[in-house]
């Protein structure tokens, strides 16, 4: 039983792309017959070597976020929720800097709401170019919210596509959400994501457990309660979650719908790595024991329809192009981990990746330009890059502990990731797409996987 254990245990660790160099060594085989039409250059030995880009830094846009107005009734919890709420989502925005509140050397809560209520001199004295103007009330089991975006050099009202009004205590936040979204719309000409899903792996003890979050709020729903190691969520259609889970002693694919969980891929040995696009399960099997490759089986019953990759080297973490068209995927198939991509039907694989020996973790951005990755660099840390279809690679973060697991937010213009700095542990942040703004989402430590809806 031991034996079975450690053997399963280290199917985790292979799928989980924390990829041992010596594992790799011993998997190596001899050579390839094909790698002279499919590798163009030896695998660098070394880590990446280049250094963030130097550019011009995003300008971002000072913006007054005062307490909520609460004209009338016993608020305070809500109203405070609102003005944090509104806070939080502005500045893991990466468009705004949101002025101190300390520096704001008048009294607040004497204006108004209106135009003519507001003191715009004062805000642009401490160097507000936007400002943001809440109140909130309570009516029974309704918050009423008035939220508005003040142009403080012009002295009038944006136009946002947002209408206050009654909301009840289970919907308001979404609203504040919207509101948020419209704001940096109006800046930005795209709407925002806050109240947008993440799902993310957390340690418990000796077990892992999946949990879902909505970007901007504190509170999370558990979607595995087992005493198992469940692993690598991913979102499909509607709501729908996948995952891995030991919970029946092999590393299975299951799927959360509904408020339920069922077992949809069970083939003996690694079931991991779901990604789902317009009808299709990209997953990483290996059957029976046998060397782990990248198939695709129907989303509904699990059942193995193709098989995409057949070599000897490791094939693992298939990610979608937005178009459905083309999947990146790692593979260990040139003696260390790199990006690869390949037709949806699994022709035309090519390496795409030759700097650096340890690359892993690949994401295709929405915007089809660019996959993100987590990769070793020169000094052995672990760190977040993009390479583009031609095989141009940026790096996203460096100096800051040892940074993984990246994915894309929907719209493309974020990443969340797991990063150690600080010696808080692993937490989840999020980081614009550039990687010029960082900031933690999450508190506490033993974060994994998070992934986007």
């Amino acid at each position: 039983m031991q034996t079975f254990f450690r053997s399963i245990l280290a199917i985790c660790l292979m799928s989980a792309l924390l990829w041992s160099p010596a594992a790799l060594a011993q998997e190596s085989p001899p050579a390839d017959p094909n790698a002279a039409q499919t590798e163009q250059a030896p695998a660098d030995n070394r880590g990446i070597d280049i250094d963030v880009t130097v550019g011009v830094k995003r300008k971002l846009i000072p913006l007054a976020i005062p307490k909520a107005l609460e004209p009338g009734g016993d608020t305070g919890a809500v109203a405070k929720t609102v003005h944090e709420t509104l806070a939080r989502d502005m500045k893991l925005a990466g468009f705004f800097k949101v002025l101190d509140e300390g520096n704001f050397f008048f009294d607040t809560s004497q204006e108004g709401m209106g135009a003519s209520e507001i003191a715009f001199s004062n805000w642009f004295n401490v160097g507000a170019q936007g400002l943001i103007k809440s109140s909130v009330r309570t009516n029974g089991d309704q918050v009423v919210l008035d939220l508005r975006l003040y142009l403080v050099e012009e002295g009038k009202p944006a136009r946002l596509d947002w209408k206050g009004g009654s909301f009840s205590k289970d919907d308001y936040i979404k609203q504040v959400h919207a509101f948020a979204n419209e704001v940096l719309k109006y800046y930005t000409g795209k709407a925002g994501i806050f109240g947008s899903r993440i799902a993310f792996v957390r340690q418990q003890n000796r077990s892992k457990q999946i949990y879902t979050t909505r970007l901007g709020e504190d509170g999370v729903a558990q979607i595995t309660k087992n005493n198992s190691i469940n692993m690598l969520p991913s979102f499909g259609p509607g709501g729908v979650v996948y995952y891995t889970s030991y919970q029946a002693g092999n590393p299975d694919l299951w799927v959360h719908e509904g408020g339920k969980s069922r077992k949809l891929s069970s083939v003996r040995g690694q079931n991991t790595g779901a990604a789902y696009c317009k009808g299709k399960l990209a997953l990483t099997l290996s059957k029976d024991g046998s060397n782990s490759d990248i198939y695709l089986i129907d989303p509904q019953s699990g059942e193995i329809q193709t098989r995409l990759t057949d070599h000897w080297g490791i094939d693992t973490s298939p990610t979608w192009s937005p178009d459905c068209s083309q999947i990146a995927f790692t593979s260990g198939r040139s003696g260390g981990p790199q990006i690869y991509v390949m037709n949806a039907d699994g022709s035309a694989q090519r390496r795409l990746t030759y700097q650096g020996s340890y690359n892993t973790q690949p994401t295709w951005s929405p915007a089809g330009n660019v996959i993100a990755f987590s990769a070793r660099d020169e000094r052995g840390a672990y760190d977040i890059f993009t390479v583009n279809l031609e095989g141009t690679i940026e790096r996203l973060t460096q100096d800051q502990g040892n940074n993984s697991d990246p994915k894309f937010s929907p719209d493309g213009r974020y990443l969340v990731f797991v990063s150690d700095r600080g010696g808080k542990g692993k937490r989840v942040w999020m980081m614009t797409a550039d990687g010029e703004v960082q900031n933690p989402i999450t508190e506490g430590s033993g974060y994994q996987s998070p992934s986007w809806e």
